[in-house]
């Protein structure tokens, strides 16, 4: 029996510690839901899981980039839907403007919805998503597994021939200079004068007299008044300082208003005010600005002035004329003879037709008929083989879904704690612990027994 060294409370103090120590994990266990706490606890099992879970992280990242791939191949189809209800459409038109009941006045309004449908198909060559072209024939390499393999996505051309051939555009080569207006305005049928700025002029509804030479009183009359007769139609400019003079002059003042019509600063007429009878309108650029037939005019030339529709024809934003049309509209792009250029107009009267797909004749109807039908085909061919695409991803996916759930039932068998069989140990160490405290207290307590001999 000793007193110094004590190895019973020793011995019982290692094994609480032991005891507190797997308490503790114990315990960490169960509030962080893993069993692998310390990289010593499982030091392979530590290894695989990451592998896994990194495997796993991917496999997320590869069903995100499907998603938006399937995204990608729905637009397209999208658009296939679209150009096969437009095309669709389009053979109908063809097919009625072969009815040779039909006049060239209904084929040529079957061709102007054709016309519009065909603009709407070319239009989609050039959409995309998100920056990727959709219709250029080019694809796109996929992400499809968590190692970077990959599949190709794309291959829609909607320039390849077949197309290219149904949505031609009527083509032209000029044979004269031509201009293409950057702005909507009017192409005058007929020659015609615009007033200028500054001018009072105006056109006789009647027959009337002028007598320059009356002092007092109105120099005008419906009758006969000593004066010069001017006839009905013709213009007359107002200039108090003018010298009037056989009916070529200005007059000193303005006809009775019942008998005539006043015109503005940028009215039109087509009536020629250089002719003998429309008195005072010296040479073109003066007192009015000539067009001849053919020009360009932006604004729309009404007002009072007596330029009615037949003397001119609307004309939207790329229409081409011949006469140069920049003092109207600066931008007009100017082409040179022998170019050769797109435009719907009819401009067989400064080109030569170099083709398009039309419906203007039966014979054409025909022709864009048979184009058309062999674009639908190849349509079709293309929605099938997009189809397919998607049908991979959807398997690809389904599969990718399968592999993530087998993985993290493989990781969750290495590093999940079992909560049931991980609160019994805890249950277990708590009585160990508290039994191993009780114990070092009664070991701490044998050397008392020493004191008994010394008494």
């Amino acid at each position: 029996m000793v007193i110094n060294t004590n190895v019973e409370a020793q011995r019982t103090a290692s094994n609480l510690m032991v005891s507190q120590q797997k308490l503790a994990k114990s315990l960490s266990r169960l509030s962080s839901g893993t069993k692998i706490i310390t990289a010593s606890d499982d030091a392979a099992g530590l290894a695989v899981s990451s592998r896994l879970d990194s495997q796993l992280r991917r496999l997320d990242s590869v069903l995100n980039n499907l998603g938006n791939t399937m995204s990608l191949t729905q637009t397209q189809d999208g658009y296939h839907g679209n150009i096969d209800n437009a095309l669709t459409r389009m053979t109908e038109l063809a097919m009625m403007a072969q009815d040779n009941t039909k006049q060239a006045d209904d084929r040529k309004l079957y061709n102007e919805e054709f016309q519009q449908l065909l603009n709407y198909v070319r239009s989609t060559r050039d959409k995309d998503f998100n920056g990727i072209p959709l219709f250029d024939g080019s694809y796109v390499d996929i992400t499809i597994d968590a190692h970077g393999g990959t599949f190709p996505v794309g291959g829609v051309d909607l320039g390849a021939s077949v197309y290219s051939s149904a949505l031609k555009e009527q083509t032209w080569q000029l044979t004269s200079a031509a201009w293409e207006t950057s702005k909507s305005g009017y192409v005058l049928n007929d020659p015609a004068h615009r007033i200028a700025t500054g001018v009072e002029a105006h056109k006789l509804d009647s027959d009337l007299f002028y007598n320059d030479a009356l002092a007092t009183g109105s120099r005008w009359s419906t009758s006969n008044n000593g004066g010069t007769k001017l006839d009905a139609g013709s213009f007359v400019r107002v200039d108090a300082a003018g010298t009037f003079s056989a009916g070529s002059g200005p007059v000193k003042e303005a006809p009775p208003t019942a008998s005539s019509t006043s015109f503005n600063a940028g009215d039109f007429t087509t009536v020629d005010l250089a002719t003998q009878g429309n008195g005072g309108f010296t040479g073109s650029g003066t007192h009015y600005t000539t067009y001849a037939k053919g020009s360009y005019v932006s604004a729309e030339p009404v007002g009072n002035g007596d330029l009615d529709n037949q003397h001119r024809t609307a004309v939207s934003k790329g229409y081409f004329v011949t006469v140069d049309p920049t003092s109207e509209d600066a931008l007009a792009k100017a082409y040179t003879s022998g170019k050769e250029v797109t435009a719907q107009q009819d401009l067989s009267a400064f080109a030569t037709d170099e083709g398009g797909v039309k419906l203007s004749t039966v014979d054409g109807a025909k022709k864009a008929l048979t184009l058309i039908m062999s674009a639908l085909d190849q349509l079709h061919l293309d929605r099938a083989s997009l189809g397919a695409i998607q049908s991979r991803i959807d398997f690809t996916s389904q599969q990718l879904t399968t592999s993530k759930q087998n993985m993290s039932q493989a990781r969750s068998r290495i590093t999940d704690v079992d909560i049931a069989a991980e609160t019994t140990e805890f249950a277990r160490q708590q009585i160990l612990v508290q039994a191993g405290t009780q114990m070092l207290r009664e070991a701490n307590n044998l050397p008392r027994t020493a004191l008994e001999l010394l008494r």
